[in-house]
């Protein structure tokens, strides 16, 4: 009697080893109701130089004040203040990240102190994100949102700069109802904004967070919260054996279906650990 033939292993190939465009990293923006687009976003290429280009990413998402002077020329000034300074500065990641980050908000004052003294700050919130296949950094400002999504489970992973925390405290305390909270008229004023003025917050993670292959992470402006987070996590769970592109388009269309009469800027940036 013939011995079977054992069937061989099949071991899953390796990670490549740099970031492929649309495939692995790739973002999308949407208007909204209002009328311009005040958000701006940048990717840029962080690898070292003895590194394989794409190993590593920056991405940077600002949101342009809309009741200040010139939002989308804040954020646009913000975003690449901070993209050059990051690729200028020498030194470990955690210190270019800030250095940059405090660049754009000098940036930002140089240019507000050369406006009409009767014209506001100019401002813009700043989410600065520095991502490889094996970690994840940021540096952020105001309300933009970073999430993981890690085998079924959502995690914001920075801090909210607006009044939402404060008030989902009260909630929790007992002093305000839910519904209460949700329709409060100052719950999304920003406590802290990158506006060329002492920044008040700013959440700076200590210590990178590890990552795992098929990780996905979420950078956005405030209007992705339309979806609530059940909405984004589905989609995301869905989105695991697809491409970046198609999780953000899949992001905005999903916001797009909602047709809030009040929906923001969007700006979504997707980066998948392949």
């Amino acid at each position: 009697m013939t011995a079977p033939v054992p069937l061989p292993i099949l071991s899953r190939p390796a990670a490549p080893l740099a970031f492929v465009q649309e495939q692995d990293f790739a973002a999308r923006q949407y208007k909204g109701r209002r009328d311009n687009q005040e958000d701006y976003y940048a990717f840029a290429d962080a690898s070292e130089l003895s590194d394989e280009p794409l190993s590593r990413l920056l991405l940077v998402v600002g949101d342009g004040l809309g009741a200040h002077a010139g939002g989308s020329v804040a954020s646009y000034l913000a975003v690449n203040a901070f993209v050059r300074a990051f690729h200028e500065q020498p030194g470990d990641a955690s210190w270019r990240l800030r250095t940059a980050l405090d660049t754009a908000n000098e940036t930002l004052g140089y240019i507000t102190d050369r406006m009409p003294s009767v014209a506001p700050p100019m401002g813009t919130t700043m989410l600065s994100v520095l991502v490889s296949q094996k970690e994840v950094q940021w540096i952020s400002v105001g309300d933009s949102p970073l999430f993981l999504y890690r085998r079924g489970n959502l995690t914001r992973l920075n801090a909210d700069h607006s009044l939402t925390p404060l008030l989902d405290a009260q909630v929790a305390a007992g002093t305000m109802t839910a519904e209460e909270a949700a329709h409060h008229p100052g719950r999304h004023t920003l406590q802290s904004a990158v506006m060329g003025l002492p920044m008040t917050l700013i959440d700076f993670a200590a210590d990178p967070v590890k990552l795992l292959r098929d990780d996905i992470i979420i950078a956005a402006s405030d209007g992705i919260f339309t979806l609530t987070d059940k909405a984004l996590k589905e989609l995301l769970h869905f989105g695991q054996n697809t491409t970046a592109d198609k999780i953000a388009d899949a992001i905005l269309f999903a916001i797009r279906r909602i047709n809030s009469d009040r929906q923001d800027n969007t700006t979504v940036g997707v980066v998948k650990i392949p």
